[in-house]
């Protein structure tokens, strides 16, 4: 019988950062991983907390909070299975800088800090791979400002919306309808804009078909139509 890690790993080794890293790098994490299943709306990390090593999503969805400034905390982003996270302390050596909670049912593969310190003694050059799931960040935060930069509120928040459902340049081959677990008070302030004018223009893009919307959850049915329109 197939076991559930054996799954997990199955999936991590298609998906993700993982997937594009060296097999022997890729077997020496998956080997020493843990897997791990969280209720919604359950806590995985909080600021200030020390490292609990490396996490990478197999299914349900997490999400972001940043308290920075004399804001927060509030939703940053959602992260989508295939997606690996928590690596900053073992670079810094420094406390969590974000929350991450579970938004539903969500099952993790942990690393421990440990492990992954022990995969680096035995290959230095495997810190390669833990810079370009950094970078992977880069790219999300520079998305985050290019986003914010449109001028049009409607592309804005189209722009917005296919980033956290992870299809904001390319969709998934799977082409199954992409979930988005947001509130619609969430979203207007990541796209800087009222509550009102967030759901009437959602109501537009359902009208269309282009997404469904639920209780505190958006589902993207037509990611290229929706990506279509910002370069109109």
């Amino acid at each position: 019988m197939t076991s559930a890690k054996s799954v997990a790993c199955e999936i991590a080794s298609r998906e993700g950062w993982l997937s594009q890293t060296p097999t022997a790098f890729r077997t020496a994490v998956l080997d020493r991983c843990v897997l791990q299943t969280f209720e919604p709306d359950a806590t995985i990390y909080m600021t200030g907390d020390a490292s609990g090593g490396i996490y990478g999503l197999i299914s349900g969805g997490v999400s972001v909070s940043l308290a920075t400034g004399e804001r927060g905390p509030y939703f940053a982003h959602f992260f989508q299975p295939g997606t690996w996270f928590g690596e900053g302390p073992l670079i810094s050596g420094t406390p969590r800088l974000v929350d991450i909670s579970a938004i539903r049912e969500t099952t993790l593969l942990q690393l421990s800090q440990q492990s992954m310190e022990e995969i680096l003694r035995d290959d230095p050059t495997s810190w390669r791979q833990i810079a370009m799931l950094t970078l992977a960040k880069l790219e999300v935060a520079i998305s985050v400002v290019d986003d914010l930069m449109i001028r049009d509120s409607n592309q804005r928040l189209i722009a917005v919306l296919l980033r956290l459902g992870g299809c904001r340049n390319a969709t998934s081959a799977v082409g199954t309808p992409i979930v988005v677990d947001v509130s619609q008070e969430d979203l207007a302030a990541m796209a800087n804009l009222s509550r009102g004018t967030t759901n009437a223009m959602l109501r537009k893009m359902e009208e269309t078909g282009e997404i469904k919307i639920s209780y505190r959850q958006h589902t993207i049915l037509k990611p290229d139509v929706l990506r279509g329109r910002l370069s109109d």
